[in-house]
């Protein structure tokens, strides 16, 4: 019998997610709402990728688990490696900090250009099928009312088919349907976290000056409440660079070149605008509004369809600022693959097992960017949510780390931003006891 898989969009989670099953399904569609047959463009339905987005370590080691030639491949199309603590100047807590060489090796390319090479990936597969212009608009449910069967599609001239399947992704995205599906099939109302910091944002591509450079990326990170304004600049693909701006709470770029360029220059740092000022500009300036993020807790549901799981931004939804999304996608979806790896799909009690080991593993993988990012924004007494327990505690140790000068526990940290490893290992006492030895040393 031949088992399908069925994964509802084809953006970085439905991609991974069509790599990660194909090793255990016979069959696997992903069914994608977009043109896809477009080249490095960013399709209709990701608006925000004509703006920076980077891939952390950790989301670039998850992903090259489910695609072990990744790095090479994303080399040959021009992605830029960088070793982040080397070549990446960084302001945060109101100082640079410091540059040493590093472990951490990331790469810098637009977004359009890594989701390009993951389709290339899947597209050599044999059991996968990438179908473009076909919209999941529904899921039906078993007799029993338990156990999802199949997908309604929508094809591009307007008729619609219902496709069966053994099991489903949901990679919709933030604006999944899937939510209120649960509800109008009797399932509840998904608990949800919101987090509003109203962020805007900005970007274009550049060409800059042809001159000697000590760094791949500039980074300012705004400390509230006195600094609300941010930026990001990366070199990326064909000798480009890609520059976003952006500030929360309403202080949002503009998308007219004075006007954009004027903001850079009101940045906490002046680097980045001397570094674009004379720049020639490649592109239109995007805008793209941000204005909360949010945690659907799904694994709160006291009851829950089998055979269907969500990975992605359907989940969670991080502050962009801190080129967290791309990566916990990636973490999200080699939970799935370890999840259902090795398991039967003949019985409710696997299924059961499979959506819980699944969730819990899921909690885990959230915590971490989910902290990071809140400490941020709560900074900014316009923050509207629920606070983490303990924040002031955990933002003050924070500051402290931040402006060590110990290259071991800024490499520490940095393996914490790039979620190898969790939050929580920041608090262990070896390492307080580390950071606060050398608070007292400086201070001595």
């Amino acid at each position: 019998m031949t088992r399908t898989a069925i994964i509802a969009g084809g953006s970085i989670a439905g991609l991974a997610s069509a790599k990660a099953l194909s090793a255990i399904f016979d069959r696997v569609l992903v069914l994608e709402p977009d043109q896809i047959d477009k080249g490095n463009v960013a399709r209709k339905g990701t608006p925000q990728a004509n703006h920076v987005h980077g891939l952390l370590k950790g989301g670039g080691d998850a992903l090259t688990e489910i695609f072990p030639g990744l790095p090479e491949h994303l080399e040959r199309a021009g992605a830029v490696p960088c070793n982040f603590s080397n070549e990446v100047r960084w302001y945060i807590n109101k100082k640079w900090m410091p540059r040493f060489e590093g472990s951490l090796t990331i790469y810098f390319q637009t977004r359009p250009l890594l989701e390009n090479c993951l389709r290339e990936e899947v597209r050599a597969l044999a059991n996968v099928e990438l179908i473009h212009e076909c919209r999941v608009v529904d899921f039906l449910l078993d007799d029993a009312h338990r156990r999802v069967a199949a997908a309604v599609v929508r094809l591009e001239n307007g008729a619609k088919e219902t496709l069966p399947g053994d099991f489903f992704v949901d990679a919709m995205g933030r604006g999944s349907f899937f939510p209120r599906w649960l509800k109008r099939e009797g399932f509840g109302e998904v608990p949800e976290d919101h987090i509003k910091v109203n962020l805007g944002y900005a970007s274009c591509l550049l060409e800059l000056p042809d001159e000697a450079r000590d760094w791949k990326s500039i980074l300012i990170y705004p400390k509230g409440p006195s600094e609300i304004r941010g930026s990001t600049l990366v070199r990326v693909e064909n000798g480009k660079w890609l520059l976003t701006l952006a500030g929360y709470h309403n202080e949002h770029p503009p998308a007219d070149i004075e006007g954009f360029l004027a903001f850079a220059k009101s940045l906490p740092r002046p680097d980045i605008y001397e570094a674009v000022k004379n720049a020639k500009i490649l592109s239109d300036i995007r805008l793209h509004k941000f204005p909360y993020g949010q945690w659907r807790h799904y694994d709160d549901l006291p009851d829950f369809p089998l055979g269907i799981l969500p990975v992605g931004d359907t989940n969670t939804s991080l502050n962009p600022l801190f080129g967290q999304g791309m990566s916990v996608t990636a973490l999200s979806v080699g939970a799935l693959a370890r999840s259902i790896g090795g398991v039967t799909f003949d019985s409710i009690e696997t299924m059961a097992h499979i959506k819980n080991s699944y969730f819990l593993e899921l909690r885990k993988i959230f915590a971490t960017p989910w902290d990071l990012a809140l400490g941020q924004d709560f900074r900014y007494p316009e923050t509207i949510g629920k606070k983490p327990f303990g924040l002031k505690l955990k933002n003050s140790l924070k500051s402290i780390i931040m402006g060590s000068s110990s290259i071991d526990i800024i490499e520490r940290f940095y393996q914490i931003v790039h979620l190898v490893e969790k939050e929580r290992t920041l608090y262990h006492p070896k390492w307080v006891w580390k950071y606060l030895s050398a608070g007292f040393k400086r201070t001595g």
